[in-house]
């Protein structure tokens, strides 16, 4: 799933954003559908780009590796 809708400066920026996203969807008990549904779209969002940038990197180290063996 590539959803590019936001964009991040790093890793650790957009992993700290899904946190805070996650935190607060927790600490709300009144909220409406829209902002549940808004806040998803962005949470999925900062979630498919830390698992691409994970998914990167790990394809890095492999040739790294590859290198040394």
């Amino acid at each position: 799933m590539k959803n590019n809708n936001q964009n991040y400066d790093s890793f650790e920026a957009a992993f700290e954003e899904l946190k805070q996203i996650v935190q607060n969807l927790e600490d709300i008990d009144d909220v409406s559908i829209d902002e549940m549904l808004k806040s998803y779209e962005m949470g999925m969002s900062a979630y498919s780009f830390c698992m691409e940038k994970l998914e990167d990197t790990q394809k890095k180290i492999k040739i790294i590796d590859s290198n040394f063996e």
